[in-house]
């Protein structure tokens, strides 16, 4: 499809427009749509790195941590590769298995930040995820066993224990 401006290039830049519930659907190559008028979000066209994105979304401090300078932090290397936590924040990948320990306290405020929290509570697959959901399922149990407890209901709280019992004597795991 070829510029709706210039007639000469390839239209790279889709917009559509909604002005009072009517779509209008604009294509132009790159050069024209950087002169367009009426478009006053300013984007840039150069590609958008996700660590970039997700630090202006989250408001991250690429070092991660408050109070220290981020050119100081972003300078530490990791003893296996040498890599930057920089650098690891531009290409969204460790280097080595050293880099986890190197850069722990960045990463978990990254991904708690990004996932907001450091439990998995997503889905498991079935075939190899039993012994995660019967873990899951007893602390679910604890906690319900601690508010029967306080509520004082402590019929209920025997058959959670017993419960709780059950699946430990399942998994080979010790007492409540």
């Amino acid at each position: 499809m070829l510029c709706q401006n210039c007639h000469a290039r390839e239209a790279t830049v889709h917009f559509t427009k909604i002005v009072n519930g009517q779509a209008t659907q604009m294509h132009f190559c790159s050069e024209c749509a950087q002169k367009v008028q009426g478009f006053s979000f300013g984007f840039s066209l150069h590609p958008v790195m996700v660590s970039d994105f997700l630090q202006a979304i989250f408001g991250v401090n690429p070092a991660g941590q408050a109070g220290q300078p981020c050119n100081v932090l972003q300078q530490e290397k990791c003893p296996g590769c040498g890599k930057t936590f920089a650098q690891i924040q531009r290409t969204g990948k460790m280097g080595c298995s050293r880099c986890y320990e190197k850069f722990e306290p960045q990463m978990e405020l990254l991904l708690r930040r990004i996932h907001g929290g450091g439990t998995h509570v997503g889905k498991t697959p079935l075939r190899c995820g039993a012994a995660f959901r019967t873990e899951q399922e007893k602390s679910r149990l604890k906690s319900k066993l601690q508010e029967l407890i306080e509520r004082e209901e402590f019929e209920e709280a025997a058959k959670v224990r017993d419960r709780i019992r059950e699946l430990e004597k399942m998994a080979g795991g010790g007492e409540v």
